[in-house]
């Protein structure tokens, strides 16, 4: 369509596009009014060029921010309509980051104007002005996600017949050398450490022979047993019913999640491939027939049940529990703080509120990942039977116990970590080595 604009004294020197419906236009600078012709028709001849150089597009233009702020509330409504597959926790971050990155950070302008150039200056201006609210976290995995969802509203709204710069999409934080930080270790994503072989039969076994001291202690046992054995995500664990579990079978049913966002169990799991059975290995079956049986009359449907509602453990009650278990056998350094309400100045407080224990992780290997190391565990020792010689363990086994749909991904989160092997297993990967090298002594 050919475009005409045309300067008109309306209220003060206007550019009317003719092609428009004699819409009133603005300047590049977003002037959209000027006091005498000669001003007005020069901001028209700079306009004509930057339309014809498609730097600036007419027509019904929005505003990045304005559009922005819409979309992301508007996938919070979707997030919590009944049925939805989206998760709280997944569309919050789009107003998250709209709150603390995009409204003081991003640039007044239009969703057209949107490209490679304004993000680098996004990503600059972030770094420079919220570097000190990170503390050792990796600001530039934070400004990656950013510039994902970015991205992903950019698509919705050009599906919205709304005017993008669709070059901006080329852009790619990867590709920016001089915005990665010189650290490398904060350029990619935490790897979650492993739990070693030996350090897992070192917290099973001595809870095995504590287990019949306490409630607590056998619930320590089979909480660790559940995660080592069954390779589970912690929303996956902490949604499993007793009446999910089958021990005439061998299996428990993973038929939905826990979602602590939303505070209810729900019948949606993180991947189609994760609503699925998992075997009970033999090794694990003693401590799940006697947690079964220690849990199957209480008034509470969940295998790892509250003691005070009808709802799962508490993510912090699981949390300390975990925590304090790695603490007993040397996995874990907590340091601990106490207050003491029953004794203030010497006298009983009135209202008490009784003893309150609380810490803070000092040290351990498993700082940020104590559930999720179990599954790496788990699905690093069977990536590695797969590819061992003559094994019955086959992919798509892998992949039904983790809930994944695709092996290739399988492989490339769990598949480069190293398990612990003995002394007998070193010496024979050795001569393996040896074999495979074929360089005959002289």
């Amino acid at each position: 369509m050919t475009i005409d604009l045309r300067v008109t004294k309306k209220f003060g020197w206007q550019i009317l596009d003719y092609s428009n419906k004699r819409r009133v236009v603005k300047a590049k600078d977003n002037t959209k009014s000027w006091s005498n012709k000669k001003d007005a028709e020069k901001a028209r001849d700079a306009l004509i060029a930057a339309v014809a150089t498609k730097k600036v597009i007419l027509g019904d233009r929005h505003k990045f921010k304005e559009e922005y702020l819409k979309f992301a509330s508007k996938r919070l409504e979707q997030g919590n309509q009944e049925g939805t597959k989206l998760t709280k926790q997944s569309v919050r971050g789009y107003l998250g980051n709209y709150e603390n990155y995009i409204s003081d950070c991003f640039p007044d302008i239009y969703v057209d104007e949107v490209s490679g150039p304004v993000l680098e200056e996004f990503v600059l201006k972030i770094y420079n002005l919220k570097h000190n609210s990170f503390r050792g976290r990796s600001l530039y995995i934070k400004v990656k996600d950013l510039i994902y969802k970015i991205k992903t509203f950019l698509r919705y709204a050009n599906g919205q017949d709304i005017t993008i710069n669709h070059n901006v999409l080329n852009w790619h934080l990867k590709d920016q050398v001089h915005l990665h930080p010189e650290d490398h270790s904060l350029y990619y994503p935490k790897k979650t450490n492993v739990i070693q072989p030996a350090q897992a039969a070192k917290l099973i076994n001595g809870l095995y022979a504590k287990r019949h001291d306490s409630h607590i202690a056998l619930l320590k046992l089979t909480l660790v047993a559940s995660f080592q054995y069954l390779g589970l995500r912690y929303a996956e664990m902490k949604g499993i019913k007793k009446a999910d579990v089958n021990l005439a079978k061998r299996t428990i049913w993973i038929g939905g999640t826990w979602s602590t966002a939303e505070n209810k169990y729900v019948t949606r799991t993180k991947k189609k491939e994760s609503t699925r059975n998992v075997e009970i290995q033999d090794p694990y079956l003693p401590y799940i027939k006697e947690w079964m049986d220690k849990v199957k009359h209480l008034d509470n449907p969940y295998l790892f049940p509250s003691l005070k509602t009808k709802e799962p453990m508490s993510d912090a009650a699981t949390r300390a529990m975990m925590w304090m278990t790695f603490e007993e056998y040397g996995l874990a350094t907590l340091k601990w703080k106490i207050k003491n309400y029953n004794n203030v100045d010497g006298k009983r407080s009135t209202g008490s509120r009784g003893i309150s224990k609380s810490f803070t992780v000092i040290d351990s290997p498993f700082k940020g990942c104590p559930f999720k190391t179990f599954r790496h565990s788990l699905a690093t020792a069977l990536v590695n039977a797969v590819r061992a010689k003559g094994s019955l363990i086959d992919q798509n086994y892998v992949m039904n116990v983790l809930g994944h749909g695709d092996y290739k991904t399988t492989e490339n989160i769990y598949g480069n970590h190293v398990l612990e092997i003995s002394d007998d297993e070193r010496a024979a990967r050795r001569l393996e080595v040896s074999k495979a090298l074929r360089i005959d002594k002289s």
